[in-house]
């Protein structure tokens, strides 16, 4: 077990955002980088049963949090949460894991190597619990209003009507910050929960520039790295490189794709588009078109 280092509430490192919010933690049991506490942030949450309409769409959010350098918070559950964690640290992001147990006891314990690699990639796991203290499901609870209280927003992937999820994000709600749902589709249970956040107020967001407008803090983070991404022709199938060529630095529709490719043919192009997307080139972002990744 690697050194744990506790603060306080009197400790100056210990995180403003949460001697804010209502019944802040007394103190923290840390290990990892104590300066990504102070950062601004965005809590990443959902069900542990993501789908992979969810796993997909995690993913794409996660991955442009490290692309604008703002470290992504959740709770290390599995689904959602290991989702959100995972694709960060593969992209050499920052991510916080905030546990409902203390660290003799990390559960799940299939996520445990989830929790070294955290440590390992210079990420950051905390709790408030004591190393002893075994996780229960009102901690769970418990460490949801620390989720939401580090983050400037929380960001809901998917949700079941009513679910640990929303009590996140009621209590973010509460704290004064933004929530924001992924729309749910509508053939799926998890989809239920994130649609009835939108319809009380929660903000639909379908792409990265759809949470940066909402904060202030993050918008100095828009010229960072911010350049569009060049997808190279390097070992890409040849019967994608004219479409990668269309959409360099570009969102399309299918209509205006077929209309700049040499055949003009709906079907071919279509059935290009698709399997680009499974092999995670570009993303169909609802109501704007197709964008390279």
């Amino acid at each position: 077990m690697r050194k744990i280092q506790e603060i306080t509430i009197k400790d100056e490192k210990f995180p403003e955002k949460l001697r804010k919010i209502k019944n802040p933690p007394e103190k923290l049991y840390v290990i990892g980088q104590i300066e990504l506490l102070n950062k601004p942030s965005l809590a990443i949450v959902g069900t542990r049963h993501i789908t992979e309409y969810g796993t997909r769409n995690c993913e794409y959010f996660a991955q442009k949090m490290v692309e604008k350098d703002i470290p992504v918070v959740s709770g290390m559950a599995v689904g959602t949460d290991a989702v959100a964690h995972k694709t960060v640290l593969k992209y050499g992001g920052g991510t916080i894991a905030v546990l409902g147990g203390g660290f003799d006891h990390i559960f799940p314990k299939e996520n445990l190597g989830l929790f070294e690699k955290i440590i390992e990639k210079n990420g950051l796991v905390i709790t408030e619990y004591p190393p002893q203290v075994s996780a229960k499901s009102k901690q769970f609870l418990e460490r949801n209003r620390i989720v939401s209280g580090l983050s400037e927003g929380v960001l809901v992937i998917e949700s079941a009507y009513r679910s640990g999820t929303s009590v996140t994000a009621k209590l973010a709600y509460r704290q004064g910050k933004v929530v924001m749902a992924l729309p749910g589709r509508l053939d799926n249970s998890y989809g239920v929960g994130v649609n009835k956040l939108i319809q009380e107020g929660a903000k639909l967001v379908t792409s990265i520039e759809d949470i940066l407008s909402n904060f202030p803090q993050f918008m100095n983070k828009l010229g960072k790295n911010s350049e569009e991404k060049q997808v190279t022709f390097w070992d890409v199938k040849e019967e994608y490189k004219e479409i990668i060529k269309i959409l360099q630095n570009k969102t399309l529709s299918l209509e205006e794709i077929v209309q700049n490719t040499e055949q003009k043919n709906l079907r071919e192009t279509l059935n290009v588009l698709i399997h680009m997307e499974l092999d995670g080139i570009l993303r169909q972002e609802i109501g704007m078109g197709y964008k390279l990744l």
